[in-house]
Parts: structure tokens; C-alpha cells; sequence
């Protein structure tokens, strides 16, 4: 009997202070989509990267190629000084461990959009990285990860 006695009290309590209760309790909001806040790149990155980015049609894919390229663009503006090769090394490992083998044949010209990319400010030949040109490749990259998230 006490029992309900105490559980009637506290019900009866929290019926009256229920506005003040609610007004304690904290709003929790979840985005329904991530929000990414990536610059708009110029016209001539935008068209570089959009036929890159245009082969990929999963949503959860580009999502995740955008978070990836984009941390990728800020990054590699602390490797000037490095070979090319190592920066293309770099790249391809981080891939290998962000995504495993999901994207594995998935998307037939993905790789060699990618290497296109590089290669275009990088060149063929393995030399030492210029600070111009992790600068360059941050900014193709940056506009990838644009390109993947629109």
C-alpha cells in the first residue's frame, strides 16, 4: 500500500511541474543528412571533377568519397616536400583503409579518373612535390569532394 502511495505522489508531482520538466529537458535534433561546407570550386575544377564524380550513383558512396577527398584536400598541403610518388601512395592507402573493398569494381572508371586527376598537376615523372603544387591538387580535390557532394 505505501508502495502506490509513493508511486501516486510522484505521478501526481510530475503531472504538475510537467511544463517545468520539459522546459529542463534539452532538444536533441539529428540532422536527417550530414551537412558538409565545402567551397564551390572554379569552373575549370568543377568540369575536371564532374566527370569523375558523375560515375558514381550511390548516395552513401558519394557521401563517403566527398568526407574522404575533402580531409584528403586539406591534408596534402602538408606533404610538399614529399616525392609524387609518395603523395600518390598516400592517397591510394588511406583509400584502401577507408573503404576496404567496397568500391572494388564497383565503378569502372573511378581509378583512372583519380589518377587522371593527380597526374594532371602532378605529372608522370616521380619528382619532389612543390608547396604550388600540393596547393594545386588540394584545390582539385577540394573540388572533387564538391563534386561528389552535390
Amino acid at each position: 500500500m505505501k508502495a502506490k502511495t509513493i508511486i501516486g505522489l510522484a505521478l501526481l508531482a510530475v503531472g504538475l511541474f510537467w511544463p517545468q520538466i520539459q522546459e529542463r529537458i534539452p532538444d536533441f535534433t539529428i540532422p536527417s543528412e550530414p551537412a558538409l561546407n565545402i567551397a564551390e570550386p572554379s569552373e575549370e575544377i568543377k568540369n575536371k571533377a564532374s566527370s569523375i564524380s558523375s560515375e558514381v550513383v550511390d548516395d552513401m558512396d558519394r557521401l563517403n568519397l566527398a568526407v574522404f577527398n575533402n580531409v584528403f584536400s586539406e591534408r596534402v598541403l602538408e606533404y610538399s616536400g614529399n616525392k609524387a610518388q609518395q603523395v600518390n601512395d598516400i592517397y591510394t592507402d588511406a583509400a584502401k583503409t577507408f573503404f576496404g573493398d567496397k568500391l572494388k569494381g564497383k565503378y569502372s572508371n573511378l581509378a583512372s579518373g583519380l589518377t587522371g586527376l593527380m597526374s594532371d598537376t602532378l605529372g608522370s615523372e616521380d619528382h619532389v612535390v612543390s608547396s604550388e603544387e600540393s596547393q594545386n591538387l588540394s584545390k582539385d580535390f577540394q573540388g572533387l569532394a564538391w563534386s561528389f557532394s552535390r
